[in-house]
């Protein structure tokens, strides 16, 4: 089997799933733009009605402007990190090494890629975790500034600094931590933990690593700028994590929508990367030795917890066997009394 077959037959598996229309990508940017406009909108109303600071109706046109800007030049971006990724595949490893540090001498990898359909509903979903990723890292870099923050007079500033430290760190995150994960887990890159014999999707395990990592941060700066705003406002630390949140959901949804375009080639270079560079087994050139390994991880389960089970059944089997009575076959003969034994004596002897 050469390498170039298997590159085609990856290649025919990635073609059979559905990929987004020329029509979706459109309502997909769409889409965005509404979210953007309709989060700048209502935080710039939430802002005018809860707090003094009067905002003219006449800058809602420069707001929503500015904000589409930054929303087309993040899609730039984007389109340069895929650019990227395309070049350089393994930029989007870097999580891998960390990966294989915590999981070093406990199995081995293997690729299995399963190839799934696009859709718009996968776009948001992406999008909507990509988001709160990029908010809980950038308030974690802002996080001690939170702590001077205690009047509502400083939150346009403060929301302002969250959104441009987002930005400053969007590409890093979005390259490492946002598409690599997501193309290590499309690639299909498992691990075989030997010790405690469990199979896993390294990139499922590093999303949601990532994921926790993030709801933590966005709880500890939510109650951050509760005790520092005060109760009296319980409404301050929610609007300051949707100032970020919002806006950036549209800007990731159009990262999301341009990483689509890209993602099954870009998947293609990561398998053939893994395979080559760190001469991992794949589905193509090794996949009876894969799946013999697979159940024998099985097999060895289903053996010991059979093991253990007829221990117990035999256990109950002897306590069962120990509680019966045991009774004797033998048939016990009549004892014989002295007085009986001295007259059978005197008839034998009066016969003689």
């Amino acid at each position: 089997m050469t390498e170039q077959s298997a590159e085609a037959f990856y290649a025919e598996q990635f073609g059979k799933g559905k990929t987004l229309t020329v029509f979706q990508l459109i309502l997909g940017f769409v889409i965005s733009t509404l979210i953007m406009v309709g989060s700048t909108w209502g935080l710039i109303y939430v802002y005018d009605v809860l707090t003094d600071f009067t905002i003219s109706p006449s800058n809602l046109g420069i707001y929503t402007l500015a904000m589409t800007i930054g929303s087309l030049v993040a899609t730039i971006i984007g389109v340069i990190v895929c650019y990227v990724i395309l070049k350089v595949p393994r930029s989007a490893l870097v999580l891998l090494r960390v990966h294989e540090f915590f999981k070093r001498g406990t199995g081995e990898y293997f690729v299995w890629p399963e190839p799934k359909n696009q859709s718009l509903r996968l776009v948001f979903r992406r999008a909507l975790y990509g988001s709160i990723l990029v908010v809980g890292i950038g308030m974690t870099l802002v996080s001690f500034e939170l702590m001077g923050v205690a009047q509502t007079a400083d939150l346009a500033v403060f929301g302002t600094w969250v959104v441009i430290i987002s930005a400053a760190v969007l590409p890093l995150t979005i390259l490492i931590l946002y598409y690599g994960p997501w193309l290590i887990k499309d690639a299909g890159l498992f691990h075989m933990d030997l010790r405690d014999r469990s199979l896993s999707n390294v990139g499922d395990d590093l999303e949601d690593m990532l994921e926790f990592f993030a709801g933590v941060d966005l709880v500890l700066v939510w109650l951050e700028l509760t005790l520092t705003a005060g109760f009296e406002q319980p409404w301050f630390s929610v609007f300051v994590i949707m100032v970020a949140l919002g806006p950036l959901l549209a800007i990731i949804f159009n990262f999301t929508l341009v990483f689509m375009f890209i993602k099954n080639r870009a998947t293609l270079q990561i398998i053939d990367r893994l395979v080559a560079r760190y001469d991992t087994q794949d589905m193509f050139n090794a996949s009876d030795s894969i799946r013999t390994k697979v159940l024998a991880l099985i097999d060895r389960d289903i053996l010991a917890s059979l093991e253990t089970s007829d221990d117990d059944a035999s256990t109950s089997v002897e306590e069962e066997y120990d509680s019966i009575p045991i009774e004797s076959d033998e048939t016990e003969e009549p004892a014989v009394t002295q007085e009986e034994d001295t007259v059978v004596t005197e008839e034998e002897d009066s016969w003689t």
